[in-house]
Order: C-alpha cells, then structure tokens, then sequence
C-alpha cells in the first residue's frame, strides 16, 4: 500500500524573499549610478563638467580630448564604466527576482524582457567606452534611449500593475517623459546650439526608468507579495501584455 503527502508549504518568509532581494537590487541600482555619476563628474577639473552640455557617456571616456564636440577628460572613468555596468547587472536581477510580485495570472513577459535588454545595453556601454569604439557603444546605448521608455508605457498599462497603482501611473507619466527625452536628443544632436543642451536631453531620456525602478523597488519592499484586486469588474479594460 502507497501513500502519498502534501508537500510541505513554503513559509512566507521564503516566499516573500525573493522579491524583497530584487527590489532591493532595483534600488541599489540606481542609488549607486547617482552616487558614482555625482563622485565622478566632480573629478573633472579642466574642463569642468557640464549637465548641460555633456553626455552621460563623457564620463567613462577613457582618454582626454575632443569627443562628439565637448572637451572630455574624466580622471575617475573607470569608476564610471563600473557604475554603467552595475547599473545593468542589478537591473536584469531585480527584474528577475521580483516576477511574483505582480498581479497573479497577468503575463509580465513583454515589458520586463525589454527592461532586461535595457539592462544589457547598459552593460555594453560600460564595456565599450564612447572613445573606444563610437558607433559599438552608440549602438549598444539604443536600447536605454527607446525600449526602456516603451517598457514604461507598457508596463503602464499592463494588467500585472493593476494592483500597484503608484507603480502603474508613474510607469506612464515617465515613459512618456521618456521618450519626449528622446525626440529632445534628436534635436540636441541635429542643432548643438539649440534652445536645449543634450546633457539635459539626454538625462530626460535616460533618468526616466531609473527613478521608475527606484519607486518601484519601494514599492514592493512595502508589499513583497502580489496584492490582490479589490474587485473583479470591469476587468476587460485591462491589457494583458
């Protein structure tokens, strides 16, 4: 005669564990990449380092000289190109690890994959500084400009955050900040004279998705598990993407 049991339930402290460790790493993230761009922009000493005139990338040429028209010359550049690749290391991470915390039976699939190409795309540039290999480190920064912003809007309005209401309406006011950031470095770039500079263009194009996955973070360390609807009407206005 066999007999078979129930396994053994996962205590809450397991179960809740994994998204709390994402969030955290989501946090992390961005609070390093703030505190190592604020280090490294201040070693700049000739020139100086501008918000308004330089790009991001500016401080992880290795090389002193003339770049994409601003004189570059950032002491600290690896410290830099260890923030951009951390950035994207503990972005894909925490996306990962954070895949309970959504709304139940909600497919998250299309918007957290482009977060973790996001989170490639920052390590590329970090391996591939601006003066090493322009059109490499261009190519590898596309994704942080277009797909990160995109996942924001769509993440907008998924079904998964319908349930984190914070989450969802910043995903939205964001991304469409974001890729407004985006047309403004087109424009940047074509006319350098222009009423905007490309380091602010740039950073309203770039910072969107790292403030989202800040809030974000906060948000599930809050609440760990994925929270249950109020109520299950008018459901159907809901994508399911």
């Amino acid at each position: 005669m066999t007999t078979t049991t129930d396994p053994t339930p996962k205590p809450a402290t397991e179960i809740l564990l994994r998204p709390r460790l994402g969030a955290a790493l989501l946090i992390l993230g961005t609070v390093q990449f703030s505190i190592l761009h604020t280090i490294v922009q201040s070693a700049w000493a000739d020139p100086t380092y501008s918000w308004w005139n330089n790009y991001i990338s500016d401080l992880g040429a290795i090389h002193c000289g003339p770049i994409l028209g601003n004189d570059v010359c950032s002491p600290l550049h690896a410290s830099m190109n260890t923030a951009f690749i951390s950035q994207g290391v503990l972005l894909i991470a925490g996306v990962l690890l954070t895949s309970n915390a959504w709304f139940p039976k909600s497919n998250t699939g299309v918007w957290r994959t482009m977060v973790a190409v996001t989170g490639l795309s920052w390590i590329v540039i970090g391996l591939i500084p601006e003066d090493v290999n322009l059109t490499g480190h261009s190519i590898g920064a596309l994704p942080i400009f277009i797909l990160g912003n995109i996942a924001l809007i769509v993440a907008g309005v998924s079904a998964s955050t319908r349930t984190r209401p914070l989450v969802r309406r910043t995903a939205l006011i964001l991304g469409v900040l974001g890729l407004l950031g985006f047309a403004l470095t087109a424009i940047a770039i074509a006319n350098p004279e222009g009423i905007i500079g490309i380091g602010v263009a740039e950073r309203m194009t770039v910072f969107p998705l790292q403030i989202w996955v800040l809030v974000t973070g906060l948000n599930i360390l809050k609440r760990p598990q994925a929270p249950q609807p109020a109520g299950r009407t008018r459901e159907v206005q809901f994508f399911t993407v």
